[in-house]
């Protein structure tokens, strides 16, 4: 019998052994990048017919959104009998869902606003179609847009676009805040951009005529309006320190609100004393203020002579809803000020002003009141507009800084 433990058969083992460890890690990798997520495009069904698209990876716990250079991670909670759900970090809102193979199926809820939006998903990587795009086409740039523009309730922003053949990064400025990062396509002449962050899901679609887009805007599947645009490098909105004032009289911001673990907080308290004072008046269902609150969670922790406070208006029909809310933000941004539940239930300005004496108007959620030292209000900001705004969130945030340091040096 031929002796299988020759030289060469031990060079023939090792050789196959080397092949079976390639072709094991082969198959790992495969395996790997299988659990590490398929692409889908997710569509919230708006106006019964009108698709919502943004673009997701599927993974094992949860699904990542996509919308320009932001992400957003919705964790999968399986305590349920038959669906699934995936929850925000931030907001109320969550998607019940089945998946049946690669389809998925469900619809997104917000039972405190009672809204209920259908949902699907198909395992495709564009979530707006390739049609036809023409090089003589390039909108980036800076757009005076009008909604509403044919009705009393009219109300004007900037459309910033960045656009990249026919890829199109964009944005809405208001002067409540802005729209967040939208993602989509310049196709010849129709432009359509969307996103979707865990709540808010914005469509807009419009189609240009020489230096004009006409178009529609559509909020889930509560809220649509007509736009039209006009390129404006030089368009400005309102000042957004000049918006809302104190009632005549006031020198100061007067609060006195239960925290989240039922104490009883004032501006009147010990801790406030030789401090500035930012007070943030938001509510844990608004973009705009989770984009606040990021920012001013960075900011508690790099200045020690500013004390920050937030007072919350809830949509939340119970109060105990309201605290889980507020309770799930404070632990998700990291934030170590006071949030304060200023009421629950109703989120109507006209309401909100009657527990908040001190204030002659409310426009926008968030609002940033900054008081000095001496608790003398200094400057009043409406509204923000976060990181999509890109150079304006770095203007703001440089600017306010200066001044904070200002004050501190008082």
């Amino acid at each position: 019998m031929k002796n299988f433990f020759n030289n060469n058969n031990f060079f023939d083992i090792a050789h196959m052994n080397k092949f079976l460890v390639f072709f094991l890690v082969i198959i790992f990798f495969c395996c790997e990048n299988k659990e590490s997520g398929i692409n889908y495009i997710g569509n919230l069904v708006s106006n019964d017919s009108i698709n919502i698209p943004f673009k997701f990876k599927y993974q094992k716990y949860g699904i990542t959104i996509y919308n320009g250079e932001e992400s957003v991670f919705l964790r999968v909670n399986d305590n349920f009998k038959d669906s699934l759900r995936l929850e925000s970090s931030f907001f109320e809102d969550y998607i019940n869902f089945k998946k049946k193979g690669d389809s998925i199926n469900g619809n997104l809820y917000n039972q405190s606003l009672s809204r209920k939006i259908p949902f699907y998903a198909v395992p495709v990587t564009d979530r707006f179609q390739n049609k036809f795009f023409s090089e003589s086409i390039d909108i980036s740039g800076e757009w005076r847009i009008i909604f509403n523009f044919s009705k009393i309730n009219s109300y004007e922003g900037k459309l910033i676009v960045n656009q990249s053949n026919s890829d199109v990064i964009s944005t809405v400025r208001t002067e409540t805040g802005d729209y967040g990062y939208m993602e989509g396509k310049i196709n010849y002449n129709e432009l359509s951009i969307s996103n979707f962050n865990g709540s808010r899901a914005y469509l807009i679609k419009g189609k240009l005529n020489n230096d004009t887009i006409r178009g529609h805007f559509y909020r889930g599947n509560y809220g649509y309006s007509d736009f039209i645009a006009f390129k404006d490098d030089n368009f400005r909105l309102s000042d957004p320190y000049g918006l809302t004032s104190l009632k005549k009289g006031y020198k100061s911001f007067d609060f006195k609100f239960e925290d989240i673990n039922g104490k009883i907080i004032s501006n009147n308290d010990k801790k406030f004393e030789d401090k500035l004072i930012l007070v943030q008046i938001m509510g844990s269902w608004c973009p705009n203020c989770i984009d606040e609150s990021k920012y001013l969670s960075q900011l508690s922790r790099k200045y020690k002579d500013i004390s920050i406070v937030s007072i919350a208006f809830e949509y939340a029909k119970e109060k105990n809803q309201a605290i889980n809310n507020l309770k799930k933000i404070k632990k998700n941004l990291n934030i170590e000020y006071d949030l304060l539940l200023g009421g629950y239930g109703s989120t109507d300005k006209k309401l909100i002003l009657e527990k908040l004496n001190s204030l002659d108007k409310l426009i926008s959620y968030p609002t940033l009141v900054v008081m000095d030292k001496n608790k003398i209000v200094r400057k009043i900001h409406t509204g923000f507009n976060g990181p999509a705004t890109a150079n304006e969130y770095e203007k703001f945030k440089y600017n306010f800084e200066e001044f904070l340091k200002l004050l501190i040096a008082e």
